[in-house]
């Protein structure tokens, strides 16, 4: 039986891990800064209050009841995250408590409550939101470049300045959301109806 590797207010720099499987760690406060975790798989493993600055994580998978926990990124590189696979258990927190300057890409947010969350200034590109409760988020001067939103609850989430996002003004509540002129336009190329 593997013993459990415990490490709190640890600060790790410089570390790169490829297809690497971390079995029974747990991080608590734990700063990451300068490294790379290229296609690892989390197995009953967790980051609790952890912060990430100028990392690169890919295509993250977890498994046996692995999760992250409040953690924030700064300056990092997000690519192929499927955050619901990281939920805490019972969802009582979300796993990402702060995006700052960071490039998101492929990653999968779904039946995720992450309402009034600071997406602003992002460039979150080719991911997929669905079924998440977004109200009141921030998305204004995001990049979000072919990220789809679908059946999600947007109500009064600001979009202003943000550009590239593809929302189903069908399957999404949308009441009160703030959106720019022109990028408000696409709104309307679900609907299949023709501008003159």
């Amino acid at each position: 039986m593997t013993e459990e590797k415990y490490y709190e207010s640890q600060n790790f720099e410089n570390l790169k891990y490829r297809e690497e499987t971390f079995r029974k760690y747990r991080f608590v406060d734990c700063s990451f800064t300068n490294c790379t975790f290229e296609e690892c798989v989390l197995v009953q493993s967790s980051f609790s209050g952890c912060t990430f600055c100028k990392c690169t994580i890919t295509s993250l998978r977890a498994s046996d009841h692995s999760q992250i926990q409040n953690v924030e990124f700064t300056d990092c590189n997000l690519i192929g995250v499927h955050w619901d696979e990281l939920l805490p258990a019972g969802k009582f927190a979300e796993p990402i408590k702060k995006l700052q300057t960071c490039r998101l890409k492929y990653n999968t947010f779904a039946e995720m409550d992450m309402r009034k969350f600071d997406f602003s200034g992002q460039d979150i590109m080719d991911s997929m939101f669905a079924k998440c409760r977004l109200m009141e988020c921030n998305f204004k001067g995001c990049n979000l470049e072919r990220t789809e939103f679908f059946q999600c609850n947007i109500q009064k989430a600001d979009f202003r300045q943000a550009s590239g996002y593809q929302v189903d003004v069908l399957t999404n509540k949308m009441s009160g959301a703030r959106f720019s002129f022109p990028e408000v336009m696409s709104l309307l190329s679900g609907l299949h109806i023709s501008i003159d």
